[in-house]
C-alpha cells in the first residue's frame, strides 16, 4: 500500500524525457513537474485520509484511495496535453494518499515507541524495493509500447494491491476509539497537533529534508541522463543508490532499540550537512560537475543517510499524539509535504548545467533541520 506511490514516481524517471518530447514541453525543467505533480496531489489528499480513518475505521477511505487513483491513471493514459497529464498526476497522488497514511495509522494502532519505529523500518525495506525495480519496468514498458503502457501497469498494481487489501487486513481501528468527523473536530484536531511542540519541530524537520529529497528525485533524470550521459543505464544508478536507502533502513531496524531515534536522527542529519558542505564548495570551486564516481559517492551518502531519518522523524512527531494518530499522520503528512514541493520546486528551477543546486539544498535543508531537531530535544517549559 505505501510503496503505490513510490511505483508511480520512479517508474516514470526513466519515460520523462519522451514525454518531454511528445508533449512539446518549451522548458526541460518542466519534466520535473510529472514528479512533483503526483506529491501536489498527495499533500492535499493526506490531509482529509487520516481525519475519514479516524471516523470510519481504516478500511473504507484505504477503498476509496485506491479508486481515485485507478480513474487518474486513466486520465494520465489518455492525456494528449502536458496540462491532462499533470491533473491527472495531481489526482494520482491524491489517490494514493489514503493507502500511503492509513498504512501507517494501521501500524500505529499495534505499535509504538522504538517498536513501532521498528516495524516502519521493516516495511521501509519492503517500501524501498518498489524503487529499485520500478525504474527498470518503467524503461522496459516504454521500450516495449510507450510511456502509456507504464499507467497501464500502475493501474494493474494498484487493482492486485486493492484486492489483496480487501481480502487480507481486517479492521485496526475499535469503534470506541473512532472520532466525530466534523470542522470542529477537525480544527480542534489541528490545533491540538501543532501545538505539540515535539510534533510540530519534527513535522518541519520531515518538510525541510522531504524537500531536498523531492528535488533529487525530481531531477534524477536530467542530472544522471543529461549531465552525465549515462542512458539507458539511468534505472541501474537509481536502483544502486536505492539499496544504500535499504541498507540503512536494515541498520536502523536493529540500531533504533539501542541507541534511540533523536540520537540516530541527530547524526544522519550531521553527517548530510557536512558531506554536502564539502561537496557543494568542490563544485563551486570547480565550476562544472565532478567525475560520475565521486557524484556517484557522494548520493550513495546521503541516500544512505536519510534511510535513518524518514521513519525516525514521523515515529518522533507521531509518538505523542496517542488516539489522534490518524489524524496526526494526515496534517503532519499534508503540511510537511507542501513545504517540501515548494522547495524541492525553488532546487529544481535553480538548476542549470551543474549539480551544485542539488549539493547547496542538501546542506542547507539538513543544517536547518538539525537546529530544529535540537529544539525539539530541549525540555517542556
Amino acid at each position: 500500500m505505501s510503496a503505490l506511490d513510490a511505483f508511480a514516481i520512479d517508474a516514470m524517471l526513466p519515460a520523462l524525457g519522451d514525454i518531454g518530447k511528445e508533449l512539446s514541453l518549451v522548458n526541460d525543467n518542466q519534466r520535473q513537474l510529472i514528479i512533483t505533480s503526483l506529491f501536489l496531489g498527495f499533500s492535499l489528499g493526506v490531509l482529509f485520509y487520516g481525519f475519514l480513518s479516524d471516523r470510519y475505521g481504516r478500511r473504507p477511505p484505504v477503498i476509496a484511495g485506491f479508486l481515485i487513483f485507478l480513474a487518474a491513471t486513466v486520465i494520465c493514459i489518455n492525456s494528449d496535453s502536458i496540462a491532462t497529464l499533470l491533473a491527472g498526476r495531481v489526482l494520482q497522488g491524491i489517490g494514493a494518499a489514503g493507502p500511503y497514511v492509513i498504512a501507517v495509522a494501521i501500524v500505529r494502532d499495534r505499535y509504538e515507541g522504538r517498536d513501532m519505529a521498528q516495524i516502519m523500518s521493516l516495511i521501509m525495506m519492503v517500501f524501498i524495493g518498489v524503487p529499485m525495480i520500478a525504474p527498470f519496468i518503467g524503461q522496459f514498458l516504454q521500450n516495449l509500447a510507450g510511456w502509456r503502457f507504464i499507467f497501464v501497469a500502475l493501474a494493474l498494481y494498484a487493482l492486485i494491491v486493492l484486492i489483496w487489501f480487501y481480502l487480507r487486513q481486517n479492521e485496526t481501528l475499535h469503534r470506541d476509539n473512532r472520532k466525530p468527523f466534523t470542522l470542529s473536530s477537525i480544527s480542534s484536531a489541528t490545533v491540538c497537533i501543532l501545538s505539540n511542540r515535539i510534533t510540530f519541530c519534527y513535522l518541519v524537520v520531515l518538510g525541510v529534508i522531504s524537500g531536498a529529497f523531492i528535488a533529487y528525485l525530481s531531477t534524477a533524470q536530467q542530472v544522471f541522463h543529461d549531465m552525465y550521459g549515462l542512458g539507458d543505464k539511468l534505472p541501474l544508478t537509481i536502483a544502486s543508490l536505492a539499496t544504500m536507502y535499504g541498507l540503512a533502513c536494515f541498520i536502523n531496524a536493529k540500531l533504533v532499540h539501542a541507541m534511540g531515534m533523536r540520537r540516530l536522527v541527530g547524526l544522519a542529519l550531521v553527517l548530510v550537512t557536512l558531506s554536502s558542505a564539502v561537496y557543494a564548495l568542490v563544485v563551486f570551486l570547480m565550476g562544472n560537475n565532478p567525475a560520475l564516481p565521486f557524484h556517484l559517492g557522494y548520493m550513495a551518502i546521503i541516500i544512505f543517510c536519510f534511510g535513518f531519518l524518514f521513519e525516525n522523524v514521523v515515529t518522533l512527531a507521531l509518538e505523542p499524539m496517542g488516539d489522534l494518530a490518524g489524524a496526526a499522520m494526515s496534517v503532519i503528512t499534508s503540511l510537511s509535504t507542501l513545504m517540501a514541493v515548494a522547495i524541492s520546486y525553488l532546487i529544481g528551477a535553480w538548476l542549470n548545467t551543474t549539480v551544485l543546486p542539488i549539493a547547496f539544498a542538501f546542506f542547507l535543508m539538513c543544517l536547518f533541520g538539525y537546529l530544529v531537531h535540537r529544539k525539539a530535544l530541549l525540555p517542556q517549559n
